[in-house]
């Protein structure tokens, strides 16, 4: 029987920053390595405009709508007429106005419900505080975030390698990864989601 064979898809990856990149290369190379590599979808982090900080497709900090709008437009420029796929943590000023920009664009963005850290901890069951915990005071909670992330697991978000997050997610269901970030595992093409599921 003849396959049709299927086109590689490329997506130009665009982190906030160094923890959200390697999280997302964990994810990708690693612990769902198989998913990814039979996959007809490819990422790609060679977004780089040094006049903005971005460099290896890490935004580098994009607090505030103005600031995201300024390098988004950049990258927009630069690349024109190919897909990005945007890792961000959800927690940041203006996400919902950040969402809405990258979406009517036909971008597609993961967020991290609520920040990295949040998400590891919580993924290791060390029970963290929720942004309701701080009177909606985003910069105290993520204040407390990286400090609650330093303080269980003795180094920042941003240096964790593979043993590391082999130790978050050892005990935790696939399911459940898949859920947290529903539309990076989207993105796979529909052989790798049909052969996954025999």
């Amino acid at each position: 029987m003849i396959t049709k064979k299927c086109f590689d898809v490329y997506y130009l990856l665009v982190s906030e920053g160094s923890a959200e990149y390697r999280l997302f290369s964990y994810l990708t190379t690693n612990k769902f390595r198989g998913l990814f590599s039979e996959s007809s979808i490819k990422f790609s982090d060679k977004v780089e405009i040094v006049e903005v900080g971005v460099s290896r497709g890490k935004l580098n900090s994009a607090g505030n709508i103005g600031d995201f709008k300024t390098k988004y437009e950049l990258i927009r420029e630069k690349y024109k007429g190919q897909k990005r796929f945007f890792m961000l943590d959800k927690d940041l000023n203006d996400s919902s106005k950040i969402e809405k920009l990258i979406k009517q664009n036909g971008d597609i963005i993961q967020f991290l419900e609520y920040n990295t850290e949040h998400l590891l901890l919580k993924f290791s069951r060390k029970n963290p505080k929720n942004p309701s915990d701080f009177y909606n005071i985003l910069g105290n909670f993520r204040d407390y975030c990286k400090k609650e992330f330093k303080k269980q697991f003795n180094k920042k978000a941003s240096d964790f390698k593979d043993v590391d997050f082999d130790s978050v997610f050892k005990d935790v269901k696939d399911k459940d990864i898949k859920n947290a970030f529903a539309e990076l595992f989207s993105t796979l093409s529909w052989f790798t989601n049909s052969s996954s599921r025999k």
